[in-house]
């Protein structure tokens, strides 16, 4: 894919030049992200790589190399999964992502006030948004099929849920060693509330064509696209890894 042009980024700061590439998981998601039609943002909270400077930076270079844009954030059930999976008192850990999530939406409206998005209609989403949508609950119920009847695909989606406990497990200094498949199990939902973004957000939103942007590759997500499992992704949508070029990458 051809680059793409830096953008300036950080309002109220001094002009920062920060830049992206995009790669997408396969050829066809290339053409559906040189279409520039429409960008859902994914946010993790509790990941170090979403910090303000970042999240700032890639929401508008997103919106500038997009027509539209959307940013994802998980909601409390959902994110509050992989505190109480690996120890964490449900009430303290509902409290702490609640925490979080909020911290994450108090900036994310900071920067969509900025003059860089005036005239745009930008969606701060959250998965519990689309429980009662009839689309959303049609693909998790085909996910939560295929974990039942794919053994592929649920020993894949175990090891995804087994590396996010072991990183966090990992991130609060706990041992690391033998993680509890219990622990595992608690963690495993979060997947399946998240997929119907990842397998079908062009439906879900309203849009014609529609890219999912995150830092790194999904663990299942050659074989969504590559038919390994009983369910794909569908035509329209695509997965695009961003990264910060190198000068930028000193920036944020």
């Amino acid at each position: 894919m051809s680059p793409l042009p830096p953008v300036r980024s950080f309002p109220g700061e001094e002009v920062s030049e920060v830049s992206f590439d995009i790669a997408g998981e396969t050829s066809r998601c290339d053409l559906i992200i040189d279409q520039r039609d429409h960008a859902l943002v994914g946010i993790s909270p509790f990941n170090s790589r979403f910090s303000k400077n970042y999240v700032t930076a890639l929401v508008t270079w997103a919106a500038t190399h997009f027509d539209h844009i959307d940013v994802l954030l998980p909601c409390v059930e959902e994110a509050s999964r992989l505190l109480r999976a690996t120890g964490m008192e449900e009430k303290k850990a509902f409290k702490k992502t609640d925490r979080e999530l909020r911290r994450h939406k108090n900036h994310l409206a900071a920067v969509l006030s900025s003059p860089d998005f005036e005239g745009r209609d930008v969606r701060v989403i959250q998965f519990n948004h689309y429980a009662d949508h009839p689309r959303y609950q049609e693909v998790r119920s085909a996910v939560e099929d295929a974990f039942e009847s794919c053994s592929r695909f649920r020993k894949d989606c175990l090891n995804m849920s087994y590396q996010a406990v072991k990183g966090r497990l990992k991130g609060t200094g706990q041992c690391q060693e033998d993680v509890d498949p219990e622990l595992i199990q608690k963690a495993l939902p979060y997947i399946f509330a998240e997929l119907p973004f990842y397998l079908d957000s062009p439906s879900l939103l309203g849009v014609n064509l529609s890219t999912l942007l995150y830092h790194r590759p999904w663990p299942i997500g050659k074989g969504l696209y590559h038919g390994h499992y009983p369910i794909q992704v569908t035509k329209n949508q695509s997965y695009g890894v961003v990264t910060l070029t190198s000068a930028s990458e000193q920036r944020v």
